[in-house]
């Protein structure tokens, strides 16, 4: 299906390695959009695995009618490539954390419960994000954040990602992931755990001071992680207690749900 004659592109809200997101519309529905559309790469098997994370994020989103996971309306050619066409959010908690780099406490515990349940839903489904970061994080009207971006998504019978390769952005890996080991749902958990304190404090666990990827890697498998409140005293002892179960080391220590993840940090005040 070509796209072009039913989308007018407009302007660009931002790019990744793979592809770039354009503010669109829609001219048979008459609404706003956005497209992702994958970059450009060299013809060859480069391109073809390109292609298929791409289609892969399309399918997956496709299956989820979830208020915080990201709605996708389309996907198609669009020009000499192909594109996915999804709900409009002009903005996202990467932009938000450059605005404000510290956000309000109940600021935190709502976002990140919604995205917690974004991602029970994802997990109930059998899909692994895999790539839970700010930048992946849309926040849609009235501030409602969803989750996007499932070019790494794990689903159940794909074979894009496999075990023994490193994918995903270093400063949100799991130790599991940074591994190259076989990740289930709780390296989201672990992921999410990163947010939560970054939210808090301005920086990730583990990012600072800054490092090459391999010794990112090392800390996040080695590190002990620090708790939000040695970095911003104004963290309550609630937080202390999320972040340290999120970011254990070994899964079987983490929440081993994210509607449990979601329920504490509704409740961070009571958490002692």
């Amino acid at each position: 299906m070509t796209l072009n004659t039913r989308f007018e592109l407009r302007n660009k809200l931002g790019e990744g390695a793979m592809s770039e997101v354009f503010a669109a519309f829609d001219r048979n529905l008459q609404r706003p959009v956005a497209i992702k559309i994958l970059k450009g790469f060299d013809r060859g098997g480069i391109y073809e695995e390109m292609r298929q994370r791409f289609l892969v994020d399309a399918r997956a989103a496709a299956r989820i009618t979830h208020p915080n996971v990201v709605t996708v309306y389309d996907a198609g050619h669009f020009g000499a490539g192909i594109a996915i066409v999804m709900e409009l959010a002009k903005d996202t908690l990467r932009k938000m954390l450059s605005r404000t780099p510290q956000l309000p406490p109940d600021t935190v515990g709502n976002i990140t419960a919604q995205i917690g349940d974004g991602l029970k839903c994802l997990h109930g489904m059998g899909i692994v994000h895999r790539d839970i970061k700010p930048s992946n994080i849309l926040l849609a009207a009235a501030g409602v954040p969803k989750i996007g971006d499932f070019g790494l998504a794990h689903l159940p019978a794909s074979d894009l990602t496999r075990s023994g390769t490193v994918i995903g952005t270093p400063k949100y890996m799991s130790p599991e992931q940074a591994q190259g080991q076989d990740v289930d749902y709780r390296t989201d958990i672990f992921s999410l755990g990163v947010v939560v304190f970054e939210m808090l404090t301005g920086r990730t666990p583990f990012g600072f001071p800054a490092a090459e990827d391999h010794e990112l890697l090392s800390r996040i498998i080695s590190d002990p992680t620090p708790k939000p409140s040695q970095l911003n005293p104004a963290v309550a002892a609630g937080f202390d207690v999320i972040v340290a179960r999120a970011l254990a080391k070994n899964p079987l220590d983490r929440y081993q749900d994210a509607g449990e993840m979601a329920a504490a940090l509704r409740n961070y005040k009571t958490i002692t």
